[in-house]
């Protein structure tokens, strides 16, 4: 009887030290989930730092996803229609026989441009939304205009946003000047890959793109052949799965040759 009695006590022990752990743990993940939310006054609000950076790294990520089946553009101009994407000529020629000529030989200011272009009114929108919930919950918020820059850099993408933020609660003042993010990408990566193909078929008409894959095990090259006018080139960093897909129109053949 005994011995019942304590197997008993122990079971309810076990019940009770486990329900102690489920109870701790989701005590802790509530104040994970509230650490990242936390104001700049220790309340529930926003953290602009945070807050910012999701947003340039949202628009940016956006940005890519739009271009890089574009062949680096937003809105492509000369382009063939390649599995339902506008892709566009990156080195190009409408004559036969003739080597292209690299439409964007500096593809990486090509590609800050058109990333700055697309998330710059989208990052004032974040702040202007930022400033209202602040607003909305009784702070006052004096903000100035906005600069915005990027750069494309080995492994990643950096942006600095200069624009001054005063949060001011009582008497107790918050004032934020400079946003700086680093965004892990690589996009600079794929977009010398994507110039250097450029460069060799303006020069060669050809580019080794198997023997430069042996070169960069990590990057991906794959080449179509559509009709006897246009090659696709593909290039993807394996680890990311981000690709780029660009046209090249270069000592092209008239149909039937």
């Amino acid at each position: 009887m005994d011995g019942k009695m304590n197997y008993k006590k122990s079971q309810v022990t076990i019940f009770i030290i486990v329900a102690i752990i489920i109870i701790a743990i989701i005590i802790l993940l509530f104040m994970l989930k509230a650490k990242g939310s936390v104001g700049i006054f220790g309340q529930s609000m926003p953290n602009p730092n945070e807050y910012i950076e999701k947003c340039v790294s949202d628009n940016i990520n956006e940005a890519l996803n739009i271009m890089f089946p574009q062949g680096g553009y937003l809105n492509s101009e000369n382009y063939i229609k390649y599995k339902d994407n506008k892709v566009q000529y990156l080195c190009y020629t409408k004559e036969f026989y003739k080597p292209c000529i690299n439409q964007e030989p500096l593809f990486i200011e090509h590609l800050e441009k058109e990333i700055k272009k697309y998330a710059e009114s989208k990052i004032r929108d974040c702040f202007y939304a930022l400033e209202q919930e602040y607003k909305k919950n009784n702070y006052n918020v004096n903000s100035g205009s906005m600069e915005f820059k990027i750069e494309l850099e080995p492994g990643q993408i950096s942006s600095e946003i200069s624009k001054k933020l005063d949060i001011k609660k009582n008497e107790e003042t918050k004032t934020y000047d400079k946003f700086k993010i680093k965004i892990k990408s690589p996009a600079y990566e794929i977009g010398v890959i994507a110039n250097e193909i450029a460069s060799q078929e303006a020069k060669f008409c050809y580019f080794e793109y198997l023997g430069y894959s042996l070169l960069y095990p990590n990057i991906k090259i794959d080449k179509e052949d559509i009709n006897s006018d246009t090659k696709i080139y593909s290039i993807e960093e394996k680890a990311s799965k981000k690709k780029i897909t660009i046209a090249i129109r270069s000592c092209a053949f008239p149909a039937g040759i």
